[in-house]
């Protein structure tokens, strides 16, 4: 098998299975929180669980499983093998991995090169910036240093009480680095299909929101405040961008039964991406690599029938 052939072939397989595992994997995580709100806290882990599980399947699949059972090269000489150590006769998977490719990596890369467009921001905080948008909206922009960009006319529609509950809400992710954590997010789920990717993203979104909503109240002291805010914004037709992190995003209604209920918002102090998330991608990778000869050889023998 040549060089160039066996990197088309394992760029298809690493792209189909990444692909495959977003599209169910995230929209089931979706679903999942909403009974089990404490998984939400797993996004990034949900997020980067397709890439480890490709790699550990396509590695299974086109690396030797064990030395002493390469004697499968010689006793199966008609099956169709893909490691490098095998007959050259993959060919005949050289179509369907050219289409492959050919359905899938456009759309990755509109998605990846929309997601590079984004600005990184100039750093100015939480000092409002305001602007003539094209409808009420108070909007974090850019991922690195990010600066919050208001509505003119929602500045002025709000008392300085809901002001300084907004501010106190975008305050609050701008603490949590969540327009980093956003970006980082939506870099790792390029990989899925459209549905499945905004699925995961707006999932996390709502957290993010309602985190931020209790922290407001925190600091207003008056969820009352925080409750009659976002109702203002509501009645002004506020929104935001989609996929974006803005005091104005997400369904506003909801947000402030859950401001006066109190019951919606995640512990402050749980991180979105800890030692523990890296612990568990390590074991689900481990455990692929640990039944690659098992997969190896099912995979060849499966693909010899």
């Amino acid at each position: 098998m040549s060089f160039v052939l066996f990197c088309v072939l394992v760029s298809a397989m690493l792209l189909t299975a990444g692909w495959a595992t977003a599209a169910v994997v995230y929209p089931l995580w979706s679903r999942l929180t909403v009974s089990l709100p404490v998984l939400g806290r797993c996004a990034l882990v949900v997020a980067a669980a397709p890439y480890v599980l490709a790699l550990g399947l396509v590695g299974a699949s086109v690396l030797p499983a064990q030395l002493e059972t390469l004697f499968v090269c010689h006793s199966g000489p008609g099956w169709l093998h893909l490691c490098w150590c095998h007959p050259g006769n993959a060919m005949t998977f050289l179509p369907p991995a050219l289409a492959t490719l050919a359905l899938l990596v456009p759309g990755r890369l509109r998605a990846l090169a929309a997601l590079l467009r984004e600005p990184r921001g100039d750093g100015g905080g939480a000092t409002p910036v305001l602007a003539e948008l094209p409808r009420p909206a108070a909007v974090l922009v850019g991922w690195w240093r990010p600066s919050l960009v208001v509505d003119r006319s929602l500045w002025t529609a709000l008392e300085a009480g809901e002001r300084a509950a907004m501010l106190a809400h975008e305050q609050a992710h701008l603490d949590r680095r969540d327009p980093l954590l956003l970006f980082v997010l939506r870099l790792l789920a390029v990989v899925a299909p459209a549905p499945a990717r905004q699925a995961l993203v707006r999932c996390w979104l709502a957290r993010a929101e309602a985190r931020a909503d209790a922290q407001a109240v925190q600091a207003v002291g008056d969820p009352l405040l925080v409750a009659e805010a976002l109702l203002r914004c509501a009645r002004l037709g506020a929104g935001a961008p989609d996929l974006s992190i803005a005091w104005t995003a997400g369904q506003l209604e909801r947000r402030v039964h859950a401001v006066l209920d109190g019951t919606e918002a995640p512990a402050r102090g749980t991180p979105d991406v800890s030692l523990v998330d890296g612990g568990v991608l390590l074991a689900i990778f481990l455990a692929v690599v640990a039944a690659a000869p098992m997969l190896h050889h099912q995979l060849e023998h499966l693909l010899g029938h």
